[in-house]
């Protein structure tokens, strides 16, 4: 995966959530103007059907409407006193001689004024006329448009903030599959290094013992141990690589249980005992009543395996190491502390770094990778709990891990 891959996929988290989100707002948009404009309207047909069945001038509109009886050529319209102009009435009748036999119909006059009408026969003195009800919805027309002309404005605003969105949310939905494509590069290059020296020694080893090939097993153990101690490193690092690929697969899948983690850490540290005795390492236990999480114990031996070896390996002789369990309102919390050197501030904040070593010096010559505590990290990680390092040079180093507590183990408190 390239930087072209990524910058396809990002695209597509910002045009295809644009395009799905420009069209909800322009349909939301679309289906509120429709609604106002239905409901505007049928108001205003209401008013003229009330206003040419009811008594002349017997409506809430009748400002509003004009009355027209058209006999032939003859015009006579009513309309309340001062109502419309003596111009727009005539515009009116003018625009009546016009109209065709629609039940409701509309026009406009030079002025600006919107009218709808509607038309019916009446019986007058000794015949039938024409009966026109007409009324000025002018007001209806300019609050229609003024709120249309608003709501695209509005409508304009939404996609706007939409692009806006969807923009950052898109670099910030990418930014995952981003991480996960540079540790998994950086994963193989470091790897990479790291197998290149152990493969070169083992291929010089055995190239010396092919240089002669009259000499014995024994005359060649010195490079044949060098070659095993290599492979083995290789194997190490190996496991490690597979041991984290493992856990980011199975983070989801991999069965919990509630287990007492105090029994999963006393295991542990008794399997460790025996290399604290030989350097002298005071090794203690202190912890809370049996503490319960919701998590498979392989994991958790792990993880205390990882953290126990952590603190040998960095412990000096008659040195001491403290495990401590307590429960800390919803969590279980394991502090592994140990006497030495510490880590300086600076190497604090890479310590859960991939193929990180604080000492480099020991780079060659050590089985540890610089896996471990980055293994110890996607462990607690992949159970929502956290892992924080802190230290004072010279003085000690003390690992301090976070997990949920099992929710039997919540209830019963």
């Amino acid at each position: 995966m390239d930087q072209k891959v990524l910058k396809r996929l990002q695209q597509k988290f910002f045009y295809v959530p644009v395009a799905i989100g420009w069209l909800l707002i322009m349909l939301s948009c679309s289906l509120v103007y429709y609604v106002l404009h239905s409901q505007a309207f049928t108001q205003v047909e209401n008013s003229l059907l009330k206003a040419g069945a009811k008594p002349y001038f017997d409506t809430v509109h009748s400002d509003k409407i004009i009355y027209v009886f058209l006999d032939g050529e003859e015009v006579s319209s009513y309309s309340l006193v001062d109502a419309f102009s003596t111009e727009e009435i005539a515009e009116v009748e003018e625009k009546i001689h016009g109209i065709d036999n629609s039940m409701f119909n509309r026009f406009s006059t030079e002025t600006g004024k919107k009218y709808m009408f509607a038309q019916s026969k009446v019986f007058m003195g000794d015949k039938y006329v024409k009966k026109f009800v007409l009324i000025d919805y002018s007001d209806t027309y300019d609050m229609l448009l003024t709120f249309g002309l608003t709501l695209i404005g509005v409508m304009l605003a939404c996609m706007a903030a939409v692009v806006i969105f969807y923009y950052f949310y898109a670099k910030k939905a990418i930014l995952p599959v981003k991480q996960s494509f540079e540790k998994q590069r950086e994963l193989i290059a470091n790897a990479s290094h790291e197998l290149k020296t152990p493969l070169t020694i083992v291929r010089t080893n055995l190239e010396l013992i092919e240089s002669d090939p009259t000499s014995t097993v024994e005359e060649n153990r010195k490079w044949l141990e060098s070659a095993q101690y290599q492979v083995e490193r290789m194997h190490s690092l190996i496991l490690d690589m597979l041991d984290l690929t493992k856990i980011d697969a199975t983070a989801l899948t991999v069965e919990r249980e509630p287990i007492v983690i105090n029994d999963v850490i006393e295991g542990m540290m008794l399997s460790f005992e025996a290399i604290c005795y030989e350097k002298l390492i005071d090794l203690t236990y202190i912890a809370d009543e049996p503490i319960k999480v919701n998590a498979n114990k392989a994991v958790i031996e792990k993880l205390a395996g990882i953290l126990l070896d952590n603190a040998i390996k960095y412990t000096p002789d008659k040195g001491k190491i403290t495990v401590e369990i307590q429960r800390q309102r919803r969590n279980a919390v394991l502090k592994f502390y140990n006497t030495g050197e510490g880590i300086s501030q600076e190497n604090l904040t890479n310590i859960f770094d991939r193929f990180f070593k604080v000492d480099a010096s020991h780079k060659e010559t050590s089985n540890s990778f610089g896996l471990g505590l980055s293994i110890a990290k996607s462990i607690t990680q992949s159970m929502k709990g956290s892992i924080v390092c802190e230290s004072e040079v010279g003085k000690y180093t003390r690992f301090i891990v976070e997990l949920p507590l099992s929710p039997t183990d919540r209830q019963s408190k």
